[in-house]
């Protein structure tokens, strides 16, 4: 009897193993269904994020950014705006940093500051003419009203800048100094004249000569910071011992001076 008992209860045991290894298989392919289901509805509705739009104020356009999965997105290209600096990208009343976490769809806008006129001087060596006052040009802009010197005995042929010709219809991008050049009238074909370019250092006065003269060495002028290497006549050394003959300009050559 006792086995007959024990005979009933392990088939028993046998057919509620097989029934609950049956639901925990069927629960696990549910899990997996549900999963794989719930998953894929996430990805579907989260798998953009949110998108960020960029109000560029009238400067230059940006592309909006969707976040994707992630929280946070990448600080765009600084917009371009004529005339303005761009100062950041601000959300309602404060710049937005990008670091912050996106919850919802949001528009940055731009905000500027209008950039002051950068103006350049013009300063005018008119080389013994007469004085010509400096001039204020905007960047980028020309020199509509070019200056032309007077010098008796002479007739001005243009401004040079570091020795070449300057075409004012180049726009103006720095402080420039400009020299004045002259040929001589007819009548005063017999001088000549030295002109020396002190380069930012004290002014040296011009000498003129007879043609075929020689020129006198002037006093050694003074540059705050450099030490004065000589005069230069191009890119050669001038000795004042060659004859001049005809008009020409020595520039003065400096070195920097050594820090003590």
């Amino acid at each position: 009897m006792l086995v007959e008992n024990s005979m009933v209860l392990l088939k028993y045991f046998i057919i509620i193993k097989g029934v609950i290894m049956k639901i925990f298989r069927y629960s696990i392919i549910v899990l997996f269904v549900v999963f794989l289901v719930g998953g894929s509805i996430f990805y579907y509705f989260k798998k953009d994020g949110y998108q960020v739009t960029f109000n560029s104020n009238g400067g230059s356009i940006i592309t909006p950014i969707q976040t994707g999965f992630k929280k946070t997105i990448e600080k765009p290209e600084d917009p371009v705006k004529e005339g303005y600096e761009f100062v950041g990208w601000y959300l309602g009343e404060e710049k937005f940093n990008f670091d912050t976490e996106i919850k919802e769809n949001i528009t940055l806008t731009a905000v500027y500051e209008k950039q002051e006129a950068i103006k350049y001087t013009l300063l005018f060596d008119s080389l013994g003419g007469n004085e010509i006052d400096s001039v204020q040009v905007l960047e980028n802009q020309v020199l509509e009203n070019v200056p032309i010197p007077e010098k008796e005995g002479y007739e001005f042929v243009g401004w040079y800048y570091h020795n070449k010709a300057f075409d004012f219809q180049n726009e103006i991008r720095e402080d420039m100094i400009f020299v004045a050049k002259y040929k001589k009238n007819e009548d005063h074909s017999d001088l000549v004249v030295v002109t020396f370019d002190s380069d930012g250092g004290s002014l040296v006065e011009e000498q003129t000569i007879s043609m075929g003269g020689l020129a006198k060495m002037p006093k050694t002028p003074t540059k705050e910071g450099y030490e004065f290497e000589g005069w230069y006549l191009d890119d050669q050394e001038f000795t004042f011992l060659e004859p001049v003959e005809e008009d020409i300009l020595l520039k003065a050559y400096w070195t920097k001076s050594k820090e003590t």
